[in-house]
């Protein structure tokens, strides 16, 4: 069976902290209800192999399913009696204490139909003849695969799914579940995943195959009979795979040039990578099935949501009706976060409910399976509010954080803008929040205005904060524009106390305006009194709306109440609503002079007014 060194090229989980699920006991279950598969053919029965963590609670609403990788198994957590040292693939991840968390959650691992660890495949035996399947074992995809999931969750007395979670090829499986059984999902976890293969990608699949295909001991997949492994071709294959699970970063600062012994002059291994890639290459020969590899690979090269839809991912991701959790690596060249941006683009396309995650991570796509803090406290965070789905809290609403679920049923906001944005967006607006920092501001509009919407933050700890509020969070750069909103979609775009930060701000306000029908902005005026006299004594400004010394400021573009009205008027762009306050009231007259906070709310000069705010025409 395959242990967790297998699946990440040695990397070990920490099990020594006491919070392992411990031993755990496999289960078979067997199917006799025929399964039609999506090349034609049909399986009159077959087995699953599945493990489960934690306990199913009375509602039985708190089952997540943890969906695998091309080479790992049904074996999530915790070790084997019959095997101690054989940890579960995934034992960083699942348990008590850890980010899906085994006290709360009835966790269910599944090996696929088509694997070669206990479920039905190519090396199990085909009831019709008594003989291994072998190469007649017919190919299956990843549709087939949710199929099956969904009987097990049948068996299982399981009518929907807290969280349905995989990295890789786990992820696209998440992915389907979400559309394929829209009803049976709540949550979808998709991890270091796409929404299809790259051509690269296939290309690295075929090449591995072909290895496998081309070797003389495969005997056109009938090697059991001929009493032979595919030894070489399996060795070839996993090298080319590994290869691309590692990022360059990595190889560098683990092996770079580093030689064994000296130059050898000859074709054994002598870099130090090479030696490397054939341990790895003997490993996966002595434990995986050469038929299994080429159908979990056909698999990954089939899975194309968008095929049914010519292409367009939007309306394949149209049915979901969960919430998504997209996470990817920077260091991931198999599935760089330009896929994941890709799923997330089409999901807030259709205004599903989506977060976004963009982990910086050393290790390539294998990050996945590792334990990086932010990774995890992404995770973490997630299924805290997962929890409290199933958990009956009559206080509970969208927009408070869990830590607040439990006090009072509303909180009123520090910022002192909070209150005057909420009064201009409309009831049930669309609302696109730039830097939203913790997300308090759509916690804040969402409680008081019905809003819903996103925020897009680039801080680590923004995003989690923000999972914690409750609301949509995608991480990006918003120097880089906003790339993927399409023109108009949301009601109003805001940029809270954000626009001294930014670098371009011509950019970011046309943008704005592209993708919204208004915007909103809120900046510390340049031009308040107090900031004068510091500067008449030679200093720069520190003040409450400034709170930063010269030195450690964030701040590249200040500037007054004066200033941004010439910046609009010279645009030609049209005030709605213009509040300037100090201490928390609104300044009648001399805004540039007292004033501390000014917000503005302006659109492109005809356009369109979003729904009318309360308290305006």
């Amino acid at each position: 069976m395959v242990s967790f060194a297998e699946t990440t090229g040695g990397t070990q989980p920490r099990i020594g902290d006491g919070r392992s699920v411990g031993v755990v006991e496999p289960q078979l279950v067997r199917f006799d209800t025929p399964l039609k598969l999506a090349c034609g053919k049909t399986l009159p029965s077959y087995e699953l192999a599945y493990e489960t963590y934690g306990e199913l609670n009375a509602r039985r609403n708190n089952a997540v399913l943890i969906c695998h990788a091309l080479n790992a198994s049904h074996h999530v957590a915790g070790t084997w009696e019959s095997e101690p040292d054989n940890v579960g693939w995934w034992d960083n991840m699942v348990g008590p204490g850890k980010p899906v968390d085994t006290n709360r959650f009835f966790v269910v691992g599944v090996n696929n139909l088509g694997s070669c660890f206990g479920s039905s495949g190519p090396g199990t035996v085909n009831p019709a003849t008594g003989k291994v399947w072998g190469a007649d074992f017919p190919l299956v995809t990843v549709e087939d695969w949710v199929d099956t999931q969904a009987r097990l969750a049948d068996h299982l007395g399981i009518d929907d799914w807290a969280a349905v979670m995989g990295g890789s090829l786990g992820g696209m499986q998440a992915l389907c579940w979400a559309t394929r059984y829209p009803g049976r999902i709540r949550n979808a976890l998709v991890i270091a995943a796409a929404p299809n293969l790259s051509a690269e990608n296939i290309a690295f699949n075929e090449v591995a195959r072909q290895a496998i295909l081309t070797d003389p001991d495969f005997h056109e997949g009938h090697f059991t009979e001929a009493g032979t492994l595919p030894r070489s071709g399996l060795r070839v294959a996993r090298m080319i795979g590994h290869i691309t699970y590692l990022s360059d970063e990595q190889m560098e600062a683990k092996f770079g040039r580093q030689l064994r012994e000296g130059l050898k002059f000859s074709f054994a291994p002598e870099f130090q990578i090479e030696s490397y890639l054939r341990y790895q290459g003997e490993k996966f020969a002595d434990y995986y099935d050469a038929n299994t590899y080429l159908r979990i690979t056909k698999a990954l090269d089939y899975f194309d949501p968008a095929l049914a839809t010519g292409g367009d991912l939007v309306r394949a991701l149209a049915p979901a009706a969960c919430r998504f959790l997209v996470v990817s690596f920077t260091t991931d060249w198999r599935f760089p976060p330009s896929r994941s941006r890709e799923i997330v683009e089409a999901l807030v396309a259709n205004r599903h409910d989506v977060t976004y995650a963009e982990i910086v991570a050393p290790h390539g796509h294998d990050a996945f399976l590792l334990d990086s803090e932010q990774y995890h406290a992404v995770v973490r965070a997630c299924f805290d509010r997962i929890a409290h789905d199933f958990k009956d809290y009559s206080t509970f609403r969208l927009g408070q954080s869990f830590t607040q679920a439990l006090a009072e049923r509303t909180k009123v906001s520090q910022r002192t803008d909070y209150a005057t944005i909420a009064g201009w967006i409309g009831e049930g607006a669309n609302v696109l929040d730039l830097g939203c920092g913790d997300g308090s501001l759509l916690a804040y509009l969402a409680r008081e205005r019905n809003a819903r919407g996103y925020g897009v933050e680039i801080g680590d700890a923004g995003v989690r904060a923000s999972i914690g509020a409750g609301v949509n969070v995608i991480q990006r750069d918003l120097e880089g524009g906003l790339k993927g909103f399409a023109d108009d979609a949301f009601d109003c775009v805001i940029l809270s106390q954000t626009l001294q930060a930014m670098k371009r701000i011509e950019t970011i306000i046309a943008e704005m305006l592209r993708v919204g029908r208004e915007a909103i902005v809120s900046f510390p005026n340049f031009g308040h009194w107090r900031h004068r006299l510091q500067i008449l004594r030679g200093r720069m400004p520190v003040s409450e709306s400034l709170p930063y010394q010269w030195f450690d400021t964030p701040n590249v573009h200040l500037c007054t109440v004066a200033d941004f009205d010439a910046f609009l008027a010279e645009r030609g762009l049209e005030v709605l609503d213009r509040v300037v306050l100090a201490g928390g009231r609104e300044v009648g007259s001399l805004p540039n002079l007292l004033g501390e906070l000014a917000i503005y709310r302006f659109r492109r000069r005809g356009a369109p007014r979003s729904a009318a705010p309360r308290g305006h025409a």
